[in-house]
């Protein structure tokens, strides 16, 4: 009976693990499209310019577009970031409080949702430069 107890307690664990590790995909998949819409508002500016060169004079819209989907790629990757260091607390706290091992290591998805922060910086450097 403590060896189905035991089992019981091991699966749970594993199945916090892999919601943690779900959410953390989420996050990604958040802070991804908040980084591709912010570029797509950017570029929208640009469109507009081309097909309504009088409205530039007045709305100035190639500003807003630049100034907003700016914010939102810098938003986004700040996103990546955030959500890197908490499932890296997450993911070291759980492990030392159940006392297991990972088996895959815990710096695998930390080290991509960080990557994709640092991508959507580049992004933004991008941006800001092409003006």
């Amino acid at each position: 009976m403590t060896e189905n107890r035991s089992g019981s307690e091991t699966t749970g664990r594993r199945l916090v693990y892999f919601a943690a590790e779900r959410t953390l995909m989420a996050w990604i998949r958040t802070a991804l499209g908040l980084m591709a819409l912010g570029f797509v508002i950017d570029r929208f500016g640009l469109i507009l310019r081309h097909v309504i060169p009088d409205a530039g004079e007045h709305l100035h819209p190639e500003a807003f577009s630049f100034w907003a989907g700016t914010v939102m790629v810098i938003v986004g990757a700040l996103m990546a970031f955030v959500a890197a260091a908490r499932y890296l607390h997450f993911s070291v706290s759980y492990h030392r409080d159940g006392n297991t091992s990972p088996r895959h290591g815990i710096l695998v998805g930390v080290i991509f949702t960080a990557a994709i922060g640092v991508f959507g910086l580049v992004i933004a450097a991008f941006l800001l430069a092409a003006t």
